[in-house]
């Protein structure tokens, strides 16, 4: 009890505690809102996050290549008893059935011509310089005449152009002009048959063997392989094809009209001469080359037959070599439309194809070679038929190049996939 006027106070009573139960509540409340949070961060998170790109997987091979086979091609000329060789203006390749060397005859001319215009080069239809005929050259024709070659003779003075000496040079093969030109080029036959070394050596011609411009020496020897690599390099001169596709020719002095000596320039379509030999000890020669086309692709063919027994078998030598290079091109297909390339794979699973939007082929001689080159991209979210990478093909005849595309669209999973695969929506499996 306190007394009247005392400065003491009352004690104070003291709050009871919140129930257990009111504490617990708010604890739930606050784990729900934070887990609400962070659920609704993880939907978020989940729903926005740039999905990994589609994995590429080639099932084509990244480059591959494609070669004509060759066993047709030897067997055709395997198949020949006499001298001969086969091949294409448009390749390196000789296919031969004998390697030795053999009297050239008048195929020699054709050496001479290249080995001359090289030093002294003609425009195609141009007339050239003029040449007058001398008392040498004269005394050669006389000489050429009575050892059974070709020649017509001329007054001694007569001027005659380049263009007129290649005419009777290339279609009735005679000897005095080939004579004729070769020393008027490089001054006599010493000169020329050093020239024609020096030549040789630079083509890697090595089995020529030339010791006069005209053919009538039998020593003038070559290979069936060589003289098919020069029939490829005269192809290449117009100035010469000019006269070797020449069926005849009307010319002044008294000569009149010559005939080409080539027995099938007339007979066949395309035929481009080249040259022809004859002589007792080499027999009848052939240089025949022939324009055409293969599947589409522009083809010149050349055989060589030497030794042939007569004039008639010399021309089916040349049908029978030309005839076997017909089917001996090979169109290959190197990739076909809607072809499967490879594979895009999405981050869920899903794949879809890559596929090759057109076909292409490649028409190869025997021994080419087509090399095909694929490539894709990253494909992302493409459409169905976009553009994901290409195919290039390397041919002898060009280079092209075409699409790949997408077989299907590329599509992202749903939400629920996501919600579901967070490991691979962020990328850490």
């Amino acid at each position: 009890m306190t007394l009247p006027g005392s400065s003491a106070t009352a004690p104070m009573t003291p709050t009871p505690p919140a129930p257990a139960k009111r504490r617990g509540l708010r604890a739930t409340v606050a784990i729900l809102a934070t887990l609400i949070l962070l659920l609704a961060g993880y939907t978020f998170a989940v729903a926005s996050a740039a999905l990994p790109e589609p994995t590429v997987k080639l099932e084509m091979s990244a480059e591959e290549t494609f070669t004509a086979a060759t066993d047709d091609v030897q067997a055709a000329v395997d198949a020949q008893t006499l001298p001969t060789a086969i091949g294409w203006a448009d390749q390196d390749e000789v296919w031969s059935n004998d390697p030795k060397t053999y009297p050239l005859a008048s195929i020699s001319k054709l050496i001479t011509v290249l080995v001359c215009l090289e030093r002294q080069p003609l425009d195609p239809g141009a007339d050239g310089p003029v040449h007058i005929w001398s008392e040498a050259d004269a005394a050669r024709q006389q000489a050429y005449l009575a050892d059974d070659g070709v020649a017509y003779p001329i007054p001694v003075g007569t001027e005659l152009t380049l263009h007129q000496m290649l005419t009777l040079i290339f279609l009735p093969s005679a000897n005095d002009y080939a004579a004729a030109y070769a020393y008027s080029v490089f001054g006599d036959n010493d000169s020329f048959v050093a020239a024609v070394n020096d030549w040789k050596q630079r083509h890697g011609f090595d089995s020529v063997t030339l010791v006069e411009p005209t053919g009538m020496d039998e020593s003038n020897i070559a290979s069936v392989s060589d003289i098919l690599r020069i029939g490829r390099l005269a192809l290449q001169n117009p100035t010469i094809t000019e006269f070797t596709r020449m069926p005849s020719a009307d010319m002044p002095w008294g000569i009149g009209t010559i005939e080409n000596t080539n027995p099938l320039l007339t007979e066949l379509p395309g035929v481009l001469g080249l040259k022809t030999g004859r002589s007792s000890s080499a027999g009848f020669n052939y240089l025949v080359a022939q324009e055409g086309e293969a599947f589409g692709r522009p083809l010149v063919k050349i055989a060589v037959t030497f030794g042939r027994a007569s004039k008639e078998g010399r021309a089916q030598s040349g049908r029978d070599m030309l005839g076997a290079l017909e089917g001996l091109p090979q169109q290959v297909e190197v990739v076909e439309q809607g072809a499967r390339v490879g594979v895009a794979t999405t981050v869920d699973g899903v794949e879809i194809p890559l596929v090759a939007a057109e076909t292409a082929s490649a028409v190869l001689l025997p021994g080419e070679v087509a090399t095909r080159t694929t490539k894709v991209s990253d494909v992302g979210a493409a459409k169905a038929g976009a553009k994901v990478g290409s195919i290039g093909i390397a041919s002898p005849t060009g280079d092209t190049r075409m699409d790949v595309t997408t077989a299907a669209a590329v599509t992202e999973p749903d939400f629920w996939w996501r919600f579901t695969h967070p490991a691979a929506v962020f990328g850490w499996a």
